[in-house]
């Protein structure tokens, strides 16, 4: 399907194994429990829709983008990592795997990530800021320049990701001294 747009349907349990869209908007739709196995969204945009427990082995998301969405327990690391691109705004991501993904300038810009994991994936020039991190796993990633001002809860390790000429902003950067068995005052 080509430049079509999806409003307040209900894909909840619906296989959309692979189905192509190309250039379609959804906007308020449900696809909980959904099957986007190898199936393609390329240059598509999710406005507002609740993508809670979708199967994502072996799809291909070519700039996608979430916004205002919900996203619990998906797995993206099993995505088709050929032509991977996608993009999330202040969105909800709740118990969600990204690790061994590259995902290089990738924004997650004011979205909620709680209890997501990340590990050793490239997330260098990642757009993080105004994110809220609770719970979320970072272990040996590649931060470089990656954007953090304004994010809260995160924890990250120093000395188990490279975070060189990463931005952060205080006092939360304080936590980044957490490994580090020290005493500010």
């Amino acid at each position: 399907m080509e430049n079509e747009t999806f409003q307040k349907k209900d894909y909840t349990k619906v296989s959309f194994t692979d189905c192509k869209f190309s250039d379609c908007f959804f906007e308020d739709c449900l696809f909980i429990e959904s099957r986007f196995s190898g199936g393609e969204f390329s240059f598509c945009t999710f406005k507002n829709c609740n993508l809670s427990l979708v199967n994502f082995e072996k799809a291909r998301l070519h700039e996608v983008s979430f916004e205002g969405c919900k996203i619990v327990g998906a797995n993206f690391h099993l995505l088709e990592k050929r032509l991977f691109s996608i993009g999330f705004k202040e969105s909800i991501l709740q118990s969600c795997n990204f690790s061994h993904l590259k995902m290089k300038k990738m924004s997650f810009q004011g979205s909620k990530l709680c209890e997501c994991d990340f590990k050793e994936t490239l997330l260098s020039e990642a757009n993080f800021k105004g994110c809220d991190l609770e719970g979320t796993l970072f272990h040996q990633c590649d931060l470089r320049g990656a954007d953090f001002r304004e994010a809260i809860h995160y924890s990250i390790d120093p000395q188990a990701n490279q975070i060189k000429k990463a931005k952060f902003s205080i006092p939360d950067a304080l936590s980044l001294l957490k490994g580090f068995d020290i005493t500010l005052e």
